[in-house]
C-alpha cells in the first residue's frame, strides 16, 4: 500500500526515528518499508530496521553517517542527496503532528489489509475465520500508538538533564545586530513576541527585515520563513543572496559573482539547506492570518517550523471577521491576530508599519525621529505589539549609508534609546557596523 504522504513527511518520519527512541521503536514495529513512495527513503528505512535488528537501539549522532559504515550496498552514492537531506535536519518541529498523522495512516493501512483478508475467507464461505480476521486487526490498531510516553531512567539520564538545564539557562532570542538593544531586551526578540519598525515609505523596512532573517540564519541557524505581502520574491532572494555572498545588490542581479564567491556560497548554503523559506502572498489583496498558519502547516508536513519569521508586512494584514470595511479595523485585527500566532506558535515575528506621511520638511531634518505617535491610521498596534522602534534617515543619510534607529518600547517599558547604524543600500546591510548612541532621543509624543 503506497502512502499518501509526499516526500516531505516520509523525511520528518525518519527525522523523528533519529531523535526519538520510542517513537523508533513504535514505527519499526508498524511502519512497512512499501509506505515509502520514494525509493530512496524505502531504502535509508531499511537501513534504520538492519541498525536495530543488530543493535537494538536507534542509531546514534549523524545515525545515517554511522549506519552506513556497516553498509556495502553501492545504491548510498546514488541516494547521496537523500542522505544528505535527512541528515541535515535531525529535528522535527511539529513532532505531535507527524505521530498523529503517521497513527492514522498506519491503522488505516492494517484496517485494509484485513479487509481484503476478511472478504476473501467471507467469500469462500469461511464466515467464523473472517470474523476472527477483523477482531484481531481492531486489537492491532488498538495498540497503534506514538504517544510520547512521560518516562525517566534517572540515573542514566543526567547528561541528558544537565545539557536541558543549559539550553534552559540560555538567553533562546535572536540578536538584532544592536548589542545595546539587544542587552536592553535580554537577548533579542524571543520566541512569542512580536516586534515592529516604523518608517516612512522607502526608508528601509524591507532592509531592516531581511536584515533579521539574515542574523537569525549565520547567527543562529535558526529557520527563517519571510512572508512577503506585496513586491516580488526574488528581488527578496537576491537580498539574502547579497548579505550572505557580501557582494552588491546589482553584481547578484546581474549574476556578476566570481567563481570563488560562488564556490564559497554554494558550500555556506549547503549547510543551511531548507534553513529559509520565501513565501510571496501578493496575489491576493485580502490575505489574512488564516492563510499564513495554513503556509506553516504545509511547511510542517515537509519537516520545516520556522523559529523566527519575517512578516513584510502587517499594515497589509486583512482582518478575518466579515464585514469589516474600515482600514484602522483591518489592522487592527490583523495586528492582534498575527500576536496570537507568534505566542501559540512559539516563533519570533519581526514586521513593519508604515509611518504618516510628513506633513512638513522636518523628516528630512536629522533632529526628527519617528515615534508611535506617527503610526498611519491605527495607533492601537502600538499596544498590542511587543516591541517597537522607528527607522529614520534624511535624503542626505541615506546617500551616506547611515540609519538612525530608534527604540521606543519593549514589553511595559521604555527604552528610548537612539543609535546610529550603517545602512549600505548596495549591499541590503543595514546593522553590521555600529556607530553608536545619540544621546538626545526625541521628546514622548502622544497621537492627537
Amino acid at each position: 500500500m503506497a502512502s499518501p504522504f509526499d516526500a516531505g513527511f516520509q523525511r520528518a518520519v525518519l527525522r523523528l526515528m533519529m531523535v526519538d527512541e520510542q517513537f523508533c521503536v513504535a514505527a519499526l514495529r508498524w511502519i512497512d518499508p512499501g509506505f515509502f513512495t520514494v525509493e530512496a527513503l524505502g531504502w535509508i528505512y531499511r537501513i534504520f530496521q538492519a541498525y536495530w535488528r543488530d543493535y537494538s537501539r536507534m542509531c546514534p549522532d549523524n545515525p545515517l553517517r554511522g549506519a552506513l559504515r556497516f553498509v556495502t550496498d553501492n545504491r548510498a552514492s546514488y541516494y547521496q542527496q537523500e542522505i544528505e537531506q535527512v541528515i541535515a535536519r535531525g529535528t522535527v518541529p511539529e513532532a505531535d503532528w507527524v505521530r498523529d498523522q503517521l497513527a492514522d495512516f498506519c491503522r488505516r493501512a492494517e484496517f485494509a489489509v484485513a479487509h481484503r483478508d476478511a472478504a476473501a475467507l467471507f467469500n469462500d464461505g469461511k464466515v467464523t475465520e473472517a470474523y476472527d480476521v477483523m477482531a484481531k486487526a481492531q486489537d492491532r490498531i488498538r495498540e497503534i500508538v506514538f504517544d510520547t510516553i512521560d518516562r525517566q531512567w534517572f540515573f542514566e539520564e543526567l547528561r541528558d538533564r544537565q545539557a536541558a538545564r543549559g539550553f534552559d539557562d540560555a538567553a533562546p532570542g535572536f540578536a538584532t545586530g544592536i548589542p545595546e538593544l539587544d542587552h536592553a531586551t535580554s537577548g533579542g526578540i524571543q520566541p512569542g513576541e512580536v516586534w515592529a519598525v516604523l518608517a516612512y515609505q522607502k526608508r528601509g523596512k524591507t532592509t531592516w527585515l531581511v536584515n533579521q532573517g539574515f542574523n537569525a540564519l549565520r547567527m543562529h541557524g535558526a529557520p527563517v520563513l519571510h512572508v512577503l505581502l506585496e513586491g516580488n520574491g526574488a528581488k527578496i532572494a537576491a537580498r539574502y543572496d547579497s548579505l550572505f555572498s557580501n557582494a552588491t545588490y546589482s553584481e547578484v542581479k546581474r549574476g556578476n559573482l566570481s567563481p570563488q564567491s560562488v564556490g564559497l556560497l554554494y558550500e555556506e548554503y549547503a549547510r543551511m539547506r531548507r534553513l529559509l523559506v520565501i513565501r510571496t502572498m501578493n496575489d491576493d489583496w485580502n490575505v489574512n492570518m488564516t492563510h499564513v498558519r495554513a503556509e506553516v502547516k504545509e511547511l510542517a508536513a515537509h519537516g520545516f517550523k520556522p523559529r523566527l519569521m519575517n512578516l513584510d508586512y502587517v499594515d497589509l494584514m486583512r482582518s478575518r471577521s466579515p464585514g469589516v470595511e474600515s482600514e484602522q479595523q483591518h489592522q487592527l485585527d490583523g495586528c492582534r491576530d498575527l500576536v496570537r500566532f507568534a505566542e501559540q506558535e512559539e516563533i519570533a515575528v519581526h514586521t513593519a508599519w508604515q509611518a504618516q506621511r510628513p506633513k512638513n520638511p522636518a523628516a528630512n531634518d536629522t533632529k526628527h525621529v519617528l515615534t508611535s505617535a506617527s503610526i498611519a491610521d491605527c495607533y492601537a498596534k502600538s499596544r498590542i505589539v511587543t516591541a517597537y522602534g522607528s527607522l529614520n534617515a534624511t535624503d542626505e543619510e541615506m546617500r551616506a549609508g547611515q540609519m538612525r534607529i530608534f527604540w521606543e518600547a519593549h514589553r511595559d517599558s521604555e527604552i528610548r534609546k537612539l543609535w546610529l547604524v550603517a545602512n549600505d543600500l548596495s549591499r541590503s546591510r543595514m546593522i553590521e557596523m555600529v556607530y553608536g548612541t545619540i544621546e538626545e532621543p526625541p521628546p514622548t509624543a502622544v497621537p492627537s
